[in-house]
């Protein structure tokens, strides 16, 4: 009995010292790949992010103050995808909420002050609201200039004369001057000269330089067509898009009559 266990302790031993030299082989091949799991779900797309768009309005009399009239009741109009409107409160403050992104124009208004426009206006949406700062509307002047009548030329200068009325008792006057080459010249189809500073109305003598005309742009020896408005204090512009030219809302609507020279 003690031979059988001896020998099959020694079959047992050689068994695991084959198993201890047995050469480990090279790994099979991988598995096919799972199947792909099912898509998320999509988020939401860039294009319609909504959020605010806000900006404060201050309204400026013809002076130039902004003490005399009220911030409320200004019109404010957001034109895109959409037309939106909104009114300043006491403060100034407008607001719209929930504006898609985008790019927008707007208008400014109120009656008896000047309209003002700003173009592509560009909105980003989401959490941060799109500030627009702070958009100056100046009242339209009461300044009316009238009966302009050119002197007799320099070398240096153009005199004229002219009449200047305001109903308000305005703090000063202000009258713009707007030249062409072309007939029939006003604010539209001018070009903006010059404008003077006047301490108080009636008739009034002025004399313009022949190098204002110049330094925008007219040539020595070409026939000057000349126009005068009343200007308030802040000569509000903008430019419009489909002209290219630009706008001065703030103008009082009734031009003075046109006088011509040669420059």
């Amino acid at each position: 009995m003690k031979r059988i266990t001896t020998a099959l302790f020694t079959l047992s031993t050689a068994a695991v010292l084959l198993t201890g030299c047995t050469k480990k082989g090279e790994p099979g091949p991988a598995g096919a790949t799972g199947a792909t799991g099912a898509t998320g779900p999509t988020g939401p797309s860039g294009q319609n992010l909504t959020g605010t768009v806000y900006g404060f309005v201050n309204p400026v009399d013809e002076n130039g103050s902004n003490t005399t009239l009220a911030k409320s009741g200004v019109t404010v109009t957001l034109e895109g995808a959409t037309t939106l409107t909104a009114t300043t409160d006491a403060n100034g403050r407008y607001e719209f909420p929930g504006v898609r992104n985008g790019t927008y124009n707007m208008t400014y208004s109120r009656t008896g002050l000047a309209t003002l426009r700003r173009f592509a206006v560009t909105h980003v949406g989401g959490d941060q609201p799109t500030f627009l700062g702070l958009a100056t509307l100046s009242q339209v002047s009461n300044t009316v200039a009238g009966n302009l009548v050119l002197g007799s030329p320099t070398a240096t200068s153009i005199p004229l004369t002219m009449l200047v009325t305001n109903p308000n008792p305005a703090t000063n006057f202000r009258v713009s001057f707007f030249a062409s080459t072309t007939p029939g010249v006003t604010s539209a189809t001018g070009t903006l000269v010059t404008t003077f500073i006047l301490t108080n109305g009636g008739v009034v003598n002025l004399s313009l330089a022949r190098t204002s005309l110049q330094n925008v742009g007219f040539a020595t020896g070409s026939t000057i067509y000349l126009v005068a408005y009343g200007s308030a204090v802040n000569l509000a512009s903008y430019v419009d898009p489909l002209t290219g030219r630009f706008v001065y809302p703030s103008l009082n609507p009734t031009p003075s009559n046109v006088v011509s020279f040669v420059l």
